[in-house]
C-alpha cells in the first residue's frame, strides 16, 4: 500500500460519494462526509488496514449515520418540506455493483429513503445498491447479520409501500438481482450540514 493517503484514497472517492449522497440527499453534505472520511483515513494507521475499501465504506456509513441522527433532532426547527439536491451526472455516483438500483438517483427514490430509519437506510443501501454481504454490513453497523437482514427487509417493505402508482424499476435488464432486492423510486429530504470540519488538501503530495 502506498504511504500517500491521498493516492490510496482517491480510487474509492466515487463510491464513497455515491453512498454518502444516497444516505444524506445533499451533495454538499455528502462531500463533507467524504472529506471527514478522508481525514480519518489520513490519521489512521493505514499499514494495519488490510481492506481499505471496507474501512472507508464503514467509516463513511458511520459518519452519515451520525449526520442523520443529528438532522432528525433538528428537523422540527425547519419550516417547510426538505427536498434532496438533484444531480445531473449520475454516472459519477454509480457504485461498481450491477444491482437494479445502482444507477437510480431519482428524487422519488431519495424521498423514499428518507422515510426509513438511519439504520434501515444504511442496511438497504449497502446490500441492495452496493451489493455488500450482510456479514460486511453487520460489521459496519455494529449489529448481528440477522438484525441487518431484518433492517434491509423492513426497508424494502417501506419503499414498496411508498411506491408511486405506475412507477417502473430503473433497471429491468439485470437478471442477477435478488427478487427481494427489487424496489422502485419513492420519497426524501435534505439534511443539516457537517459543520466545523477541518479540511485537508487531498491533492497534496501529488
Amino acid at each position: 500500500m502506498t504511504t500517500d493517503p491521498s493516492a490510496s484514497f482517491e480510487p474509492h472517492r466515487r463510491r464513497l460519494l455515491g453512498l454518502a449522497y444516497r444516505m444524506l440527499g445533499s451533495m454538499a453534505e455528502a462531500e463533507d462526509a467524504v472529506q471527514e472520511a478522508y481525514l480519518r483515513w489520513h490519521d489512521a494507521d493505514r499499514a494495519r488496514i488490510d481492506e481499505p475499501k471496507a474501512f472507508l465504506m464503514t467509516t463513511t456509513t458511520r459518519i452519515c449515520l451520525d449526520v442523520l441522527k443529528s438532522a432528525r433532532v433538528r428537523r422540527e426547527e425547519y419550516v417547510g418540506p426538505w427536498l434532496p439536491d438533484p444531480v445531473t451526472d449520475t454516472a459519477t455516483l454509480a457504485p461498481d455493483a450491477q444491482t437494479e438500483l445502482a444507477e437510480d438517483l431519482s428524487v422519488a427514490l431519495l424521498l423514499a429513503l428518507e422515510r426509513l430509519s438511519p439504520l434501515e437506510r444504511a442496511a438497504f443501501l449497502l446490500h441492495d445498491v452496493f451489493d455488500y454481504s450482510f456479514a460486511q454490513i453487520a460489521d459496519a453497523l455494529g449489529r448481528t447479520e440477522a438484525a441487518c437482514r431484518q433492517l434491509a427487509a423492513r426497508a424494502r417493505t417501506h419503499v414498496r409501500e411508498l411506491r408511486p402508482a405506475g412507477a417502473i424499476p430503473p433497471r429491468t435488464a439485470s437478471s442477477a438481482v435478488d427478487p427481494e432486492a427489487r424496489c422502485t423510486r419513492v420519497r426524501l429530504h435534505q439534511r443539516v450540514p457537517i459543520r466545523g470540519r477541518r479540511r485537508v488538501d487531498t491533492n497534496a503530495g501529488r
